[in-house]
């Protein structure tokens, strides 16, 4: 090591960080010591003036901040000037009609079938399946069947729920722990990481119906025990 070389005793920096903080365990100011002293020898090699005289005391501060301006660019030190910026703000303040129209201009409406699937009225599932209306209502009304509004009160069904003129297996499972039909449906349709990617629906067209249920009731928070 050089004349030039920084050099911190480990002795005399465990001696400032005792009087710095005198109840703290002798162990721990030993260890901060050592790793000060580390910390200098790794940056032995950057030109400096010798740090060993300095030290004790409260030049120990003053000899560490010396050894933090080598590593900063150029232009950070303290005796370069400092650039100042100022952003542009948030801008002017939007009245709340402008902000609706912003944003609804920004918002795409999304049809029911954009994320539920083919979708039909009851007079559509009697035509495609030939279940008739008074059977449909009872499947909806004992919770068999997933029933989504479509606008206050008409109800549209979809068609991946059923399999040859039937609600699938398992949907009343689902529909008993989800907090709605929507939600229920949702969930139906996403590939689930528990049946290695399948979605239910295809897991409960699978025959899959007590896996399913069971993963329904742990999603939900329904589980019992």
């Amino acid at each position: 090591m050089s004349d030039a070389a920084l050099t911190l005793d480990v002795d005399d920096v465990q001696a400032v960080l005792r009087g710095r903080n005198p109840r703290a365990p002798a162990a721990e100011i030993k260890t901060m010591a050592r790793i000060v002293s580390i910390a200098v020898d790794v940056m032995s090699g950057l030109p400096a003036v010798s740090l060993r005289g300095s030290a004790r005391e409260h030049k120990l501060r003053a000899a560490l901040e010396q050894v933090a301006l080598q590593f900063m660019p150029t232009a950070t030190k303290r005796d370069e000037p400092v650039e100042r910026t100022q952003g542009s703000g948030l801008g002017d303040v939007l009245s709340l009609s402008e902000g609706r129209a912003r944003l609804a201009a920004y918002a795409a409406p999304k049809s029911m079938e954009g994320w539920a699937g083919p979708v039909g009225g009851a007079s559509d599932i009697e035509a495609a399946f030939g279940v008739k209306r008074t059977t449909l209502s009872t499947w909806y009304k004992q919770g068999a069947v997933i029933g989504l509004l479509r606008g206050q009160r008409k109800l549209a069904y979809p068609l991946e729920q059923f399999i040859d003129g039937r609600p699938l297996q398992g949907i009343a499972d689902i529909l008993s722990v989800a907090p709605d039909a929507r939600s229920a449906w949702l969930w139906m349709r996403q590939p689930h990481s528990a049946l290695d990617g399948q979605t239910p629906l295809a897991a409960l067209r699978a025959a899959k119906q007590d896996q399913v249920s069971a993963i329904a009731r742990r999603d939900f928070g329904r589980e019992t025990d």
